[in-house]
């Protein structure tokens, strides 16, 4: 394949557990921009919404979620480090982990190591809780203990300060979430979530989960060997609408190989650098969008959260393929990827992280739930989980605050998540975000440059229509509730305001990405 596609292919993962494809669900239209086909209204937005009280008058609050992520306890995370001869786990990759979900502010995190690993740990061990430091391991009334809370430093952590992290796994499609002990029939971790797996072994997988306390996910929707009816069919509750993973493979199946060199601003302070934190953004033009196609589809079917999966696993270990002057030819154009490829190890950037750090990732892309302000945050976030109360924000472009989905039936105030009949008369309204707000590392400091675009799309029967947009920030939309399906808003952004930050890379500032993926409120016939 040459050496620009090795280069990507360890970059992607090429060869690892699965064999991803991007077919997806061709009967689902694709509206892959903010101006697709649909009886789109003016895109001039409506200049006052519904005069509904705000988000934390309505009693929720917005947390920020992990899904999909992996430890010393996962055969290739760390490195393929993650364990020694005598099978103690990296504590320093776990130190990486912890440090990192403080630092970002995460309320809660869901650890979904491989289970080839996982499955033969005493459940306790893969909380890494360690009481010296202040850590508390939550128990149930036998003793057993099913989750932890890391103690941050001050200034850190989720909403309180703290850091909630519970147990789960990823096997092939199948992502149990939140599981409070091990399954009684260790066969159960081998199950794999396919369209060729027999129903009655999914149902018996999907029981015992319900059984140990947690709820199903499906990890890497975007693959074709699992057909939308059969999530569908069975008791699901979230489902990835992207991946990182994905989109690497995604980029390599697209021909784009010249694209790891394209990493140059970012990787090194020759030339104009770039600032590090937004090396993602060479791929996010390449969405792998049948996974998001999928969860339309399943969506207008049933009620079905939508989830953005991290994946990450402090793994990439970059190959020494311009030792020895190979890339001689290239040093002029790409000086510091060249310098970069010159030895094996992972990819270091300039701010002293490597660039599949657990805080760079989680910089990235989040989950954003809806929480009832009044309930524990664990219970809080699984429900919101459960009840389709989740918005997927790419964090790399800032941090997306306003997002509003509600419908109106008569006085009535309906969240993300609800089910209305086609007869009830009800009004959905929708608010983009506001400007992008950076974050903590970010360096960059004014959003209002970015341009928004604010769509509803309804799905049903297969199809998917834009039925309202909207441009800028904070813009309100409107649409009848008055045809079945699943109705959600999508935000695009063009990152103007990341021009000076991306450096000799700008021109990706004048490109529009997906910033923002709400769950949806479904519209039944009578």
């Amino acid at each position: 394949m040459g050496l620009v596609g090795v280069a990507l292919c360890w970059l992607a993962g090429c060869g690892g557990e699965k064999e991803p494809s991007q077919s997806g669900d061709a009967s689902v239209e694709e509206v892959s921009g903010p101006v697709a086909d649909g009886a789109a209204e003016d895109a001039s937005g409506i200049a006052e919404g519904p005069g509904v009280p705000e988000l934390g008058e309505r009693g929720w609050m917005e947390a920020r979620v992990i899904a999909h992520l992996h430890s010393a306890y996962s055969h290739d995370a760390c490195d393929e480090l993650g364990l020694d001869d005598g099978g103690a786990p990296n504590w320093s990759c776990v130190q990486n982990m912890k440090d990192a979900l403080c630092a970002e502010g995460i309320d809660v995190a869901f650890m979904t190591d491989h289970p080839s690993f996982l499955r033969d740990q005493p459940f306790e061990d893969l909380l890494y809780g360690d009481s010296n430091v202040g850590d508390l391991i939550h128990r149930d009334e036998a003793g057993e203990a099913w989750g932890v809370t890391y103690s941050c430093p001050e200034g850190q952590g989720g909403l309180d300060g703290q850091v909630r992290l519970l147990v789960g796994f990823e096997g092939t499609h199948t992502m149990p979430l939140g599981i409070r002990r091990h399954f009684s029939d260790t066969e159960l971790y081998g199950t794999s979530f396919r369209t060729e797996t027999p129903s009655e072994d999914l149902s018996t997988l999907t029981g015992a989960v319900r059984a140990a306390g947690g709820m199903v996910a499906i990890a890497h929707s975007e693959e074709a060997d699992l057909d939308w009816t059969v999530i569908a069919e069975h008791d699901v509750s979230a489902m990835e609408v992207y991946n990182f993973h994905a989109n690497f493979i995604e980029l390599f199946e697209s021909g784009q190989l010249e694209k790891i060199f394209e990493l140059d601003p970012f990787v090194g302070t020759l030339g104009d650098p770039a600032d590090p934190d937004l090396a993602a953004i060479m791929m996010l033009g390449t969405y792998p969008i049948a996974a998001l196609e999928k969860w339309r589809r399943v969506s207008s079917e049933r009620s079905i959260t939508p989830i953005a999966g991290s994946d990450v696993h402090e793994n990439v270990i970059l190959p020494g393929l311009c030792a020895f002057d190979l890339c001689a030819e290239m040093a002029d154009e790409y000086p510091n990827m060249v310098q970069a490829l010159s030895s094996e190890g992972p990819l270091m950037m300039p701010d002293g992280e490597r660039l599949d750090s657990y805080g760079r990732v989680f910089r990235w892309v989040q989950n954003h739930p809806r929480i009832a302000a009044d309930l524990d945050p664990v219970k809080a976030v699984e429900a919101a989980l459960e009840e389709g109360r989740n918005i997927v924000v790419f964090e790399i472009f800032g941090s997306a605050a306003g997002v509003e989905l509600i419908a109106l039936e008569g006085e009535q105030v309906l969240e993300m998540g609800s089910e209305v009949s086609v007869e009830s008369g009800a009004m959905l309204w929708a608010r983009s975000p506001s400007a992008p707000i950076p974050g903590r590392l970010a360096s960059w400091k004014d959003g209002s440059p970015a341009v928004i675009t604010g769509t509803i799309v309804r799905s049903h029967g297969g199809t998917s229509e834009v039925v309202a947009t909207a441009q800028g920030p904070g813009a309100w939309m409107q649409a009848p509730l008055n045809a079945p399906g699943a109705y959600h808003l999508e935000v695009f952004i063009q990152p103007l305001h990341l021009v000076d930050a991306l450096g000799s890379a700008s021109l990706y500032a004048q490109e529009t990405y997906r910033w923002v993926e709400t769950g949806a409120i479904r519209v039944t016939d009578p």
